[in-house]
């Protein structure tokens, strides 16, 4: 039976039916506000994202180590039952999944204490078939917050367009009837990837966020979570396929 680790999105090791999603009941049971230090086992695109951390072991995070580094590496790993032509293509793949990986963000610069505002978030590669995008208050992997930890409150459910740049709901309707869809983590769904077309996951969320009502200086971030690993089997280890890549920290003043 195939397994896939799509999103290797807080990627675990245990399996359901059709997909190894994450955690135990993988992400698509996850409908809440979420922070990236929740994907534990994704690799870091950068050290910086981990200033806190001594600098060796900021840098053991990043793909080259954490990831490339175990697909390549001898022994028992959670690519033990890959040839080395195998692991080779699982390498190559994800560097250009990497290469093509980006997150944006774009926001006003000023708005006014207690007045509402857009937020737009456009995030482009991973693997798919699903692609997780957060709004947080720092680009710092292990000690950012959802964005309502800083005063922002979102209002109403993000808007949310897909691959084909149609409005996708399905995911934030497994919300429990009664309860609001004003989440800072959407996970966006039907993410094809073709490298060799050049053909890669897409998502814009648009996010609608009343400013905090203490004047100063604020940021706004967008954490994108994408996998690197379509597999047919990875045994019962867990496989630090996926990818933390923040956007720009967007600055705003509130007046």
């Amino acid at each position: 039976m195939k397994r896939l680790l799509p999103l290797a999105m807080l990627v675990g090791v245990v399996a359901l039916p059709s997909y190894s999603f994450g955690y135990p009941n993988g992400t698509p049971m996850y409908v809440t506000d979420a922070a990236p230090f929740c994907a534990a086992c994704h690799s870091a695109v950068k050290a910086a994202y981990m200033s806190e951390m001594p600098h060796e072991a900021a840098v053991k995070e990043l793909p080259e180590n954490k990831h490339y580094g175990m697909v390549m590496a001898p022994g028992p790993t959670p690519y033990a039952e890959l040839t080395d032509e195998q692991k080779k293509k699982v390498v190559d793949d994800a560097k250009k999944i990497d290469a093509n990986s980006s997150v944006g963000i774009s926001a006003p610069g000023k708005v006014k204490a207690g007045n509402p505002f857009k937020v737009i978030v456009k995030a482009k590669g991973g693997n798919g078939p699903v692609i997780g995008i957060m709004l947080v208050d720092k680009a710092s992997r292990y000690q950012s917050r959802p964005i309502a930890a800083s005063g922002f409150y979102i209002i109403g459910e993000p808007e949310v367009k897909g691959q084909d740049n149609q409005i996708q709901k399905t995911w934030l309707d497994r919300r429990q009837s009664g309860m609001k869809k004003n989440l800072n983590y959407i996970v966006a769904e039907k993410q094809k990837l073709d490298i060799d077309k050049g053909i890669w996951p897409v998502a814009e969320v648009t996010y609608t966020l009343v400013a905090p009502t203490a004047p100063g200086a604020y940021t706004i971030v967008a954490a994108f979570l994408y996998g690197t690993e379509n597999v047919e089997k990875a045994g019962f280890m867990q496989r630090p396929s996926g990818r933390i890549l923040f956007s720009d920290e967007m600055a705003v003043m509130v007046e």
